[in-house]
């Protein structure tokens, strides 16, 4: 995650400090007459075919197909905002840098994030495949239109966005740090003003449908892969070498290896804490180190209970 955000910005600082005219993102953007290339072929117009006339068809340029995925990654350095809140959007849903609000007052804290419920392979998969999917729907669309291009993380960032929404729905989260918003909410808002942007009631300049291809994959996955236990990169792990069982052997709990010991303040902050996420992102929503110390707290109760 923070490879792919430092990636985003190198580039934008190259193309502004390295190369005039915004060479680096002519080069690297998705065009339409740089993807398709008209092409001349005869074709019959007579059942003699002797009389043939030459028509335009548009072909797929192999060598340029790269631009499927790097226009993702190219933000113009004439607009620095378009950039700045692209990161924005993938630190805090991707990597979970979120602004947290408490007793403790204002700050940046790391709470769930896609990275850590999908792995960093997993997640950069995906990443890079809502771009993709991104870019093949603006291209079917703007077949017509040769100059047409599109660039910047936008799509990626919405496929983020909305798979966030699907993993934790319940989170809270504080829009200029003020205002609470749920994330479900927030993933309804974002679809609305895409489809919206999409139907023209917004203006031109804005590459909506590839926001909405990003939900729409976001959503793909998170029903169609995530829930079935499934993995983009699942290919990767596949050998077709026999693996070796391991050997099996009687498991105690005296030979689990031993949990430091807390303080009954450390323990009663410590489960506070889990309580409280579990009512922001429910059973789900916690890792196994928090269930097992929730088993624990209630085994620990239920022995205080009994003396």
């Amino acid at each position: 995650m923070v490879f792919l955000i430092f990636l985003n910005f190198a580039l934008w600082l190259a193309n502004g400090l390295l190369f005039e005219n915004d060479e680096l993102s002519k080069l690297l953007l998705l065009r339409e007459g740089a993807v398709f290339v008209s092409v001349e072929s005869e074709a019959s117009v007579l059942p003699n075919p002797s009389n043939t006339e030459l028509q335009k068809k548009l072909v797929i340029n192999p060598a340029q197909c790269y631009r499927f995925l790097t226009y993702g990654f190219v933000h113009s350095p004439a607009d620095w905002s378009h950039i700045v809140f692209n990161m924005i959007g993938l630190m805090m849903f991707g990597y979970g840098m979120m602004l947290g609000i408490g007793p403790s007052g204002f700050g940046f804290v790391r709470s769930e994030n896609i990275e850590h419920q999908l792995g960093r392979l997993e997640f950069t998969a995906f990443y890079f495949l809502t771009i993709i999917i991104g870019g093949v729907v603006f291209a079917l669309i703007n077949l017509d239109e040769p100059r047409a291009g599109v660039l910047g993380a936008s799509g990626g960032v919405s496929g983020v966005v909305i798979l966030y929404a699907w993993l934790f729905p319940r989170k809270t989260l504080f829009l200029w740090g003020i205002l609470p918003l749920p994330v479900w909410a927030l993933g309804i808002f974002i679809v609305y003003m895409d489809a919206l942007g999409a139907s023209g009631a917004l203006g031109d300049g804005i590459a909506y449908p590839v926001h909405l291809a990003g939900a729409a994959f976001g959503t793909f996955y998170y029903f169609c892969v995530f829930k079935q236990g499934w993995q983009l990169t699942g290919w990767l792990h596949f050998s077709s070498r026999p693996k070796r069982k391991p050997k099996l052997r009687v498991y105690t709990p005296e030979d689990s290896p031993p949990k430091p010991s807390l303080s009954d303040e450390e323990f009663n902050r410590r489960l506070d804490d889990i309580l409280q996420r579990f009512g922001e992102v429910g059973e789900s929503g916690l890792t196994s180190e928090e269930r097992e110390f929730l088993q624990r707290a209630v085994q620990k109760f239920a022995a205080k209970h009994r003396k």
